[in-house]
C-alpha cells in the first residue's frame, strides 16, 4: 500500500513540475532599457500616439533613469508630429523648468517656439526665445535665437504688421561675423530691402479714387472687380432715379439704401485692397514658404535650419 502512494507521489511530481516551469519560463521582467527601446522603435516608426503612452509608462515605472530627460522630449516631439501643439507646448515647458541638460533644455526651448508658431501665436514664440537669451552665454546659441526671431518678423511682416521689417533687419544685424555666412544675413537684408521698396499702394488714395463706384478697385488694379463694382452701382443709382422721376418715393428710398450700403462697400472694399496688393507684393518678394524655425529630425535628434524662397 505505501509503495503504491509512494508511486503515486512520484508520478504526481513528475506531472506537475513542467507545468511550473512552463509558467515560470513565461514570466517575463521588462526593465528599463527594454522599456526604453520599445518606446524607442515606436517612436522612429512613427507611431506616435503609442509612443506616448510608452514612453509614460517609462516615466512611471522607472522616474529617476538616466533617460527621464530624453524621453520627456521624444513625448513632446510626438505630439508635435501629431499636431497637438498645445500639448506639445507644455510638455517642452515642463523640460524647461525641471530639466538640469542644457543640451535637452536648449532643445525644447527652439520646440516649444515652434508649438506656439504653429498655433499662430507669434508673440509667446518670441517670449521663450527671449527669455532663453537672457540665460546663455554661448554665442552661436545667441545667434541662432537672433535668427529666429529675425525670421519671425518676416513671418508677420507678411501680414502687414507695422515695423516688422525693420525688427527683421535689427536681429539679422546681431548676428556676429562668424556666422554672418551660415545664417544668410546678407540674403536676408536684401530680400528686407526689396520688401521695404517694393510697389505699394496707398489705402488713402484707394478710398478716395472709391467716391467714383469701382475707382478703388481700378486703382488696385482689380479691373474686374472695378468693372462689376461701376456697373452695380450705376444699376442701383439709375433705378433709384427713375423709381423718384415716376414719383415712386418709397421705392426710391428703398433702391437708395441699398445703394448706401454698396457704396460704402464699394469705399471700405477698396481700402482693404490697397492693404491686400501691399501684402502681396510683401510676399512675392519674401516668399510665401519660410521656415521660421528650425526643424528636428527624430532619427537622430538634430536640430537644423530650413528655410525655403519660392522666387
Amino acid at each position: 500500500m505505501k509503495t503504491r502512494h509512494l508511486c503515486f507521489i512520484i508520478l504526481f511530481s513528475f506531472a506537475v513540475l513542467p507545468m511550473t516551469n512552463v509558467a515560470v519560463a513565461k514570466q517575463l521582467t521588462i526593465n528599463s532599457e527594454m522599456q526604453y527601446e520599445y518606446a524607442q522603435k515606436l517612436f522612429k516608426s512613427q507611431d506616435y500616439e503609442t509612443a506616448i503612452v510608452e514612453f509614460k509608462r517609462f516615466i512611471h515605472f522607472f522616474p529617476h533613469n538616466e533617460h527621464l530627460d530624453s524621453v520627456k522630449l521624444d513625448i513632446g516631439i510626438s505630439y508635435l508630429n501629431l499636431q497637438k501643439y498645445h500639448d506639445a507646448a507644455k510638455s517642452f515647458n515642463d523640460i524647461i523648468r525641471k530639466s538640469k541638460k542644457k543640451d535637452i533644455i536648449q532643445k525644447a526651448v527652439f520646440l516649444q517656439a515652434q508649438s506656439f508658431m504653429k498655433l499662430g501665436n507669434t508673440g509667446y514664440a518670441q517670449i521663450v526665445l527671449q527669455n532663453y537669451l537672457k540665460l546663455t552665454n554661448d554665442i552661436n546659441i545667441k545667434d541662432k535665437i537672433y535668427f529666429n526671431i529675425a525670421q519671425i518678423h518676416l513671418s508677420n511682416a507678411g501680414k502687414i504688421q507695422s515695423g516688422s521689417l525693420a525688427l527683421a533687419r535689427k536681429y539679422l544685424s546681431k548676428i556676429s561675423s562668424s556666422n554672418a555666412d551660415k545664417y544668410s544675413t546678407d540674403q536676408y537684408n536684401n530680400l528686407i530691402f526689396k520688401a521695404e521698396h517694393a510697389p505699394k499702394k496707398s489705402p488713402a488714395a484707394a478710398g478716395l479714387f472709391a467716391v467714383v463706384p469701382g475707382g478703388g478697385f481700378l486703382y488696385c488694379e482689380r479691373f474686374h472687380d472695378a468693372l462689376i463694382t461701376f456697373l452695380f452701382n450705376a444699376g442701383l443709382m439709375a433705378a433709384a432715379y427713375e423709381a423718384w422721376d415716376n414719383n415712386n418715393k418709397a421705392l426710391a428710398g428703398v433702391i437708395g439704401f441699398v445703394e448706401t450700403g454698396f457704396y460704402s462697400g464699394n469705399i471700405y472694399g477698396s481700402i482693404t485692397s490697397a492693404h491686400k496688393y501691399n501684402q502681396a507684393q510683401i510676399i512675392k518678394i519674401l516668399g510665401q514658404d519660410i521656415s521660421i524655425i528650425p526643424t528636428f529630425n527624430p532619427e537622430n535628434k538634430a536640430l537644423s535650419l530650413s528655410f525655403n524662397f519660392d522666387f
